[in-house]
Formats: C-alpha cells, structure tokens, sequence
C-alpha cells in the first residue's frame, strides 16, 4: 500500500481532481491506479483567502515497487495497513461472564467487544436506556427538574451522548484501536467521514441512533443490557470477588461474579464512597477545571477562514493555551463549534456545565471550555476522595450563584470586576 501525505487540492475539488492529482503525484496512468482511499482529511486556511483540504492518501496501485522507486519524496511512503485483532475469542460461552459497570464509551465498547467474541457480557446501567433518558433530559432543559438517575450523565451512552460527539484523540494508536473505535461507529450509523476527518465528529442527534444500535448489537451477540440497575455494593471472599449487590426498581439482589469492569464515569461518586469502605485501594488524582466561553461562530469563522469565504465550509474549531506565570497552564479543551451550553448537572442543588452540538454544528454560537488542572495540593485535604468533595463544592457555588440555573456573565463585566479586585487590593497594601 503507497501512503501519500501533504496531498493539496483547492477547497472547491471535485472527487475526480483529487485522483487525478494522486495519478499525478505518483507519475502512473489511470488505469494503474487500482483503488484509493482518504485516511485523513485536514483544512489549511495560512493561506487566506485561498484554502485548501490537505489529504493522506491510501492507494493501491499496478506494479507497486517500481511505482515508489520512481517517485523520490519524503510524502510517499510504502506502509501497511493497521487492522485491530481482538486477543482472544471464547469457544463456549464462559460460566464467568464478565460484568461492566456503566454504559458510557468505556463501558458500552468494552460490552461490545466481549459480546463480538463470545464472551457474553453483562452490561449494569443504573440509568435509563437511551429513548427514555432524552425524555428526561429534555423534561430538565425545559424545566429545571432534575431526575438524579436519568440526566446528562447517568444513563445509556453515558454523558459523550448528551456532548458534541468528538472523536479526536492525542494518543498513539499502534495497533489501530482508534480506527476500530471510528469503524464501528459508523457500522453503527455514524457518517463514514469520520474515518478520515481530522477532528472526527457524530453530534448528539445521531449519536442517540448510534449508541441504541450498538446495544442491539450486543444483544444479538448474547450480552445482556440491563438499565435501572446500580451496583451498590461488592463482596468478596479470601481476596477474590465473589458478587455484587444490584439495586434496581424492584429491589436489591445479589449477582454472582468474579471478573467485574467498572467505567462508572465522572459522575458516580457514591459509587466511589461505597468502594473506599470496602477498602479498594485508591487515590486522589488531578484535574481540570473551568468555565465555557461562548462567541458568535461566525467571528470563529472570519478569523479561522477569512471574511466573505465563497466556500461551503464546516463550522470553525480553535485552540489556545498560556502558562501564567504562577506555574499553571490555562487551556481550551472540548471547543463545540456552532453548539449550545447545556447544564449537565447530576446531584441536586449542584451545578455542572457541559457543552452539545448537532451533527451540522449551524448553531449560531461557538463555546469552550477554558480550563486549568488543579492537583491533590488543592483540595485542603489528603483524602482520596478530597477531589470529589473540591468538585461538589464548585458545583455547590455555581448552582447558588445562578439560582438552579446556569450563571451568565459577559466576558467584559467579568475582565472588569477581576482588575477591580486586583486594584482593591493593591490599594489595601
């Protein structure tokens, strides 16, 4: 397979100039270009107002040795394609089925997989399944009263589903897990241009598809999906988990099992107090935390792109970062072009801000997340859970601050009172 990187066309290409320019670049005739496909699709707008798509290319070509040994440029390459091998697949269905705790993408994944080869998993969400839990969701938007079981981020999917539906990641991807995670989203009726995209991206109105599709799946593979269902407590015996405590509608009762995942997420934090009592071993970890900005996604546009851009564009992304002179980095993580600031609270009179977009992100509004990681020095304690406690007592301060409801400032009110606080205390010295 010949790998083709930096492969530039003008935002306005036609499928037939983008082969045209591959046939070009690796010096071949049309009919030895056997098939190609785009791996990854960037946009490059240093340019403006001229923009382009910057492509990696896979092609299958005639002859393919001779072809590369023609062509001399550090752009093309001869690689291997990377296909993800699951480790092992059960013959028989195991007498200890594994059961996952949660059904948010670490859960949900990790259920499809083991169901994929035969394991028959047992997936336990204390929420609801995905039809149900929008209703509940909606119900909060329009009126502030929230279900503490079915919200932002307990139920199925958990809170990615109720998000912007991101896929980009940072991390090295050896082994192609990334581009099986992307495969079956879309066998699941995600769009295929997350394959390629540079920042891949579903949007919560087809995610909702997505994730109900993805537990059927499971389903016809022999896993169980179970909502309503919280683990509430574990037992274990010489050393070695036994069973778990399941508290559903009916009731609690006692579930046998010894191979146990738990992808509870965020926001499980009795889950947490319940398993340092049984004296798993933990500590506290560090971080972020922050508020959102929002703008007028036109403005993103106009500085990404240019003014007046003739091109049928996606909504504009950005970055930023600083290191303040304190020591700390302040960040944008999570920026959701042409989406909504949503309240994703999950605990009564706390407060948790989240952001959410459509698959078409043609909101009228940008937002990020501009936030600094705090550290276990911060939480006033060196208790494991110390972090959980500094998280309530924020949410605590913002639900008070906005009355239930999401507090609202302008940015330039906000720049002001803090240079007045900085000049009050000066004066004070």
């Amino acid at each position: 397979m010949i790998q083709i990187s930096q492969l530039k066309l003008p935002c306005t290409h036609t499928q037939q100039e983008l082969r045209e320019k591959i046939e070009r670049t690796l010096r071949i005739r049309p009919e030895e270009l056997i098939e190609y496909s785009i791996e990854k699709q960037s946009i490059d707008a240093r340019k403006k107002p001229q923009i382009f798509y910057v492509y990696t290319i896979h092609a299958s070509v005639l002859q393919e040795k001779k072809v590369f040994k023609k062509v001399h440029s550090k752009n093309i390459t001869i690689v291997e394609k990377k296909v993800y091998q699951f480790p092992f697949h059960a013959e028989s269905t195991p007498a200890d089925r594994p059961v996952i705790i949660g059904s948010g993408p670490a859960g949900l994944f990790c259920a499809y997989m083991l169901a994929e080869h035969g394991f028959a998993p047992i997936l336990l969400e204390r929420g609801k399944a995905i039809e149900e839990r929008k209703k509940d969701v909606d119900s909060f938007w329009e009126t502030g009263k929230l279900n503490p079981e079915s919200n932002v981020q307990f139920g199925e999917g958990g809170a990615g589903t109720f998000s912007d539906g991101k896929l980009n990641t940072l991390v090295k991807d050896p082994v192609g897990r990334n581009r099986k995670v992307l495969e079956i989203f879309v066998e699941n009726g995600a769009p295929k241009d997350i394959l390629y995209s540079h920042k891949p991206h579903i949007g919560t109105d087809l995610l909702i598809t997505v994730v109900k599709n993805m537990r059927q799946r499971i389903l016809d593979w022999g896993g169980e999906v179970h909502f309503h269902s919280q683990m509430t407590d574990i037992h274990v015996e010489d050393g070695k988990l036994t069973a778990i405590t399941v508290t559903t509608d009916a009731g609690s009762i006692r579930c046998p099992a010894e191979i146990l995942v738990l992808a509870i997420g965020h926001s499980a934090r009795d889950t947490f107090s319940m398993l340092y009592e049984r004296q798993i071993p933990m500590s506290a970890k560090s971080f972020a935390v922050g508020v959102r900005v929002e703008h007028d996604q036109e403005m993103i546009n106009c500085a990404q792109y240019g003014e007046n851009v003739p091109y049928d564009l996606p909504a504009a992304p950005y970055k930023v970062a600083a290191n303040l002179e304190n020591g700390r980095g302040v960040y944008s993580f999570c920026m959701c072009p042409g989406g909504y600031v949503v309240n994703a609270s999950s605990e009564e009179g706390r407060l948790a801000v989240n952001e959410m977009s459509y698959h078409a992100r043609d909101g009228k509004n940008a937002n990020s997340a501009i936030i600094v990681t705090v550290t276990p020095k911060d939480y006033g304690s060196e208790h494991p859970l110390a972090g959980v406690r500094f998280q309530q007592l924020l949410e605590e301060r913002a639900y008070q601050a906005g009355k239930g409801a999401v507090p609202v400032q302008c940015f330039g009110d906000f720049v002001r009172i803090k240079l007045q606080s900085i000049s009050e205390k000066l004066n004070l010295r």
